[in-house]
C-alpha cells in the first residue's frame, strides 16, 4: 500500500467536508456552482502547469463522471447533517465492489461482503429515524454514491491506459469549470451578505484549495493502488468524522435519537472491521476466465492459426 496518497486523502477528505458544511450551512451560501467554478479555476490553473498529454474522446466519460460527482456531493454535504452524509457516504463502498466484481472481473472475500452488508444496513437503520430527513438531501447522497463509484472504476480504466493523473484532473477541472459557470450565471454575488467575513473567506479560501489536494489525492491513491483502497481510505475518514459529530463537535447540527446514534456507531464499528478485512488480508480474487475444455479444441485452435498465417501474403 502507498501511504503517502493514502494520508493526502484523508486528511484533505476530512477537511473539505468540514469547510463545505460551514460555507454552506452555518453562512447558507446559495449557490453550489459558484463555490465548484472557484474550485475548478483554481484546479485548472494548477493542473495545467503539471500537463504532459492532450485528451481524446476516451476522456470524456471521466471528465463527466467526475463533475457530476462534485456537483452532487456538494448539494448533499450541503442538505444534510455530516454524520448521517458520511453514514450514507458508505454505501458507495458496496457499488465499488459490485462495480470492481462486474467491471474489473474482482470477486471479495466473504467477511469483506459481511462487514458491507452491516455497514449498509447500519447506515439505512440510521436513516429511519433520521430527524433531520430530508428528501433531495438523500437523493443528492444516493447519485454522489452511484457516481463515485462510476468515477472511481473508469478512473482506474483510464491509469491502465497510459493516461496520467495530472492530465485527468486538468480536463476534469476544465470541463467542470465550464459547466459550473453555466449553472451560476443566475447568482447575484451582491446578494450573499458574508463575503467580508474573516471566518467566511477562511473558509472559502481553505474549500478552494482543499478541492486540489483532495482530487490529487483521490487520483493518486487510484493510481498507487485501486479503487477499492480508496474507498477503505474514505469509509475510515467517514467513521471517525461521523463519531466526531455525534458528539456535537465541528458543526452542532446533529440531532439525537436513540435508533438514528446506534446505527450511526453501527456502521461506523462496522467500517474498521471491513478496512481491516479489506486490507488485512486478501481483498478479491480474480474470477476464472473460461478455456478450451480438452485439448483437442486447443489443438485446433493452433493448426487454424498456423494455417492462417501460411495463407498471409508476404509483403
Amino acid at each position: 500500500m502507498h501511504w503517502p496518497s493514502i494520508a493526502l486523502y484523508m486528511s484533505s477528505s476530512f477537511l473539505i467536508v468540514i469547510f463545505n458544511k460551514i460555507i454552506l450551512t452555518h453562512f447558507r451560501f446559495p449557490s453550489v456552482p459558484f463555490l465548484m467554478f472557484w474550485q475548478s479555476l483554481v484546479s485548472s490553473a494548477f493542473f495545467y502547469l503539471k500537463l504532459q498529454q492532450r485528451a481524446n474522446r476516451k476522456l470524456i466519460l471521466v471528465c463527466l463522471l467526475n463533475v457530476a460527482n462534485v456537483f452532487f456531493g456538494l448539494n448533499a454535504a450541503g442538505t444534510l447533517n455530516i454524520a448521517m452524509f458520511t453514514a450514507l457516504r458508505r454505501i458507495s463502498i458496496m457499488m465499488t465492489l459490485v462495480a470492481q466484481w462486474w467491471f474489473l472481473k474482482r470477486q471479495s472475500t466473504t467477511p469483506v461482503i459481511a462487514t458491507v452488508s452491516v455497514m449498509v444496513f447500519g447506515s439505512f437503520a440510521a436513516a429511519s429515524d433520521d430527524l433531520t430527513f430530508d428528501v433531495i438531501g438523500y437523493g443528492f447522497a444516493m447519485a454522489n454514491n452511484l457516481l463515485t463509484a462510476g468515477s472511481q472504476i473508469a478512473s482506474k480504466y483510464a491509469f491502465d491506459d497510459g493516461w496520467k493523473k495530472e492530465t485527468i484532473l486538468f480536463y476534469s477541472s476544465v470541463s467542470s469549470m465550464f459547466i459550473s459557470s453555466w449553472l451560476c450565471l443566475d447568482f447575484n454575488t451582491k446578494s450573499f451578505r458574508d463575503w467580508n467575513t474573516p471566518a467566511f473567506q477562511v473558509a472559502f479560501v481553505s474549500s478552494i484549495f482543499l478541492g486540489i489536494l483532495l482530487n490529487y489525492g483521490a487520483s493518486w491513491v487510484i493510481e498507487k493502488n485501486d479503487a477499492l483502497t480508496l474507498a477503505v481510505a474514505g469509509c475510515t475518514t467517514s467513521a471517525v468524522m461521523g463519531i466526531l459529530v455525534c458528539f456535537a463537535l465541528f458543526v452542532p447540527t446533529y440531532q439525537f435519537t436513540w435508533v438514528n446514534f446506534i446505527g450511526l456507531q453501527l456502521s461506523a464499528v462496522a467500517s474498521f472491521f471491513y478496512v481491516y478485512y479489506a486490507k488485512a488480508t486478501r481483498d478479491y480474487t480474480k474470477i476464472p476466465q473460461e478455456e478450451p475444455e480438452d485439448l483437442e479444441e486447443l489443438e485446433e485452435l493452433e493448426e487454424l492459426e498456423e494455417d492462417t498465417q501460411k495463407q498471409m501474403p508476404v509483403v
